[in-house]
């Protein structure tokens, strides 16, 4: 892994068009990198801005979308290149792991017959070589007696062979970045550590970076290399993944860290953050977090926190309280019994 950023988001801004024509801001000025054969977990309560960060790199933005600040990949900007440009990177130099495997397949061609699409639209091959290339791929993916499985449609696949399956199309050309969108979803523990290994694998074998959004912090403190925590489209926190993880300081990360269940049985509560998110239609003009912050003061309300480097390097926290809240910070809601 060398340090030179294989991607570089910066001031990332995503506003979409809402209901009647109001602005939506999805994204607010995110910034990360990726490394070549790095592991990001991107993580954050639902609508925090993940995927949509993810399909707006991918040149996926819905339409309509407006779109600002810089996304560089390995020297090319992305923000402001043509359709034609960025379909010619998608599937070959960067690629998605789609939420939905089921909705991400055609019902009506074979499982197969979709990885050879995928391989003959970024590589020029026969269709014999694109179908051997296929069923590795299935293989390699874990999908069993995959020559005859090759054949079949998605709808004859169980849920986690499906998930597999949208795998082995996003890596079949064995791209240099994979954005991978919630793989493990409503998958038990068994079919996601198997996901996770054939992602390992990948990785491994080819030297892919990996972009893991997942709610799943367990998977981030065991998978990832480094973490970014988003909240209502901004940066919150970022760094090696387990300080992150084991030591946050920013409040809103050691909120989400004291939510995670126990390994033990207890009888205790878990602690809560108390609130909802803002409304994206409606950003507050201060930290993001400042309704549901116990530590919040005046400056809060009314300026936005720039990340500010702390502790090991490339670590990054944005909270106007870095200098003067306990390090690591515990989450002040205490469990309260049952």
């Amino acid at each position: 892994m060398t340090d030179r950023p294989l991607l570089s988001v910066r001031d990332l801004r995503v506003t979409l068009r809402g209901r009647g024509g109001t602005p939506v801001h999805a994204v607010r000025g995110l910034s990360f990198d990726v490394r070549p054969g790095e592991v990001l977990g991107l993580v954050g309560e639902s609508g925090a801005g993940k995927s949509i960060t993810a399909h707006t790199v991918l040149g996926m933005a819905p339409h309509g979308a407006t779109v600002g600040g810089s996304v560089d990949l390995d020297g090319r900007e992305l923000v402001g290149a043509s359709p034609a440009v960025l379909r010619s990177l998608r599937g070959g130099r960067m690629a998605l792991i789609p939420q939905n495997a089921l909705s991400a397949l055609s019902p009506v061609h074979t499982v197969g017959g979709q990885l050879v699409r995928a391989l003959r639209s970024n590589r020029r091959m026969g269709r014999a070589r694109a179908w051997r290339l296929a069923v590795e791929a299935l293989d390699r993916a874990g999908i069993p007696d995959a020559a005859r499985r090759a054949r079949a449609h998605p709808h004859e696949f169980s849920g986690g062979m499906r998930q597999r399956a949208v795998i082995a199309m996003a890596t079949v050309n064995e791209p240099d970045l994979v954005f991978a969108d919630e793989p493990t979803t409503a998958l038990d523990p068994v079919m996601q550590a198997h996901v996770l290994d054939r992602l390992r694998e990948l990785r491994e074998r080819t030297g892919t970076a990996i972009v893991l959004i997942t709610h799943d912090l367990g998977v981030v403190g065991g998978y990832a290399d480094r973490t970014v925590v988003v909240y209502a489209g901004r940066h919150v926190e970022s760094g090696p993944a387990v300080p992150v993880l084991t030591a946050p300081r920013a409040p809103y990360t050691a909120g989400l860290v004291a939510s995670l269940p126990p390994l033990e049985a207890t009888d205790r509560r878990l602690p809560t953050i108390e609130g909802t998110p803002p409304a994206p239609e409606s950003p507050p003009g201060g930290c993001a977090f400042a309704p549901r912050c116990p530590h919040v003061r005046e400056v809060c309300r009314t300026e936005e926190p720039v990340p500010l480097p702390v502790g090991e390097p490339g670590r990054l926290v944005s909270c106007h309280r870095l200098a003067d809240l306990p390090d690591p910070l515990t989450h002040p809601f205490a469990p309260t019994p049952r």
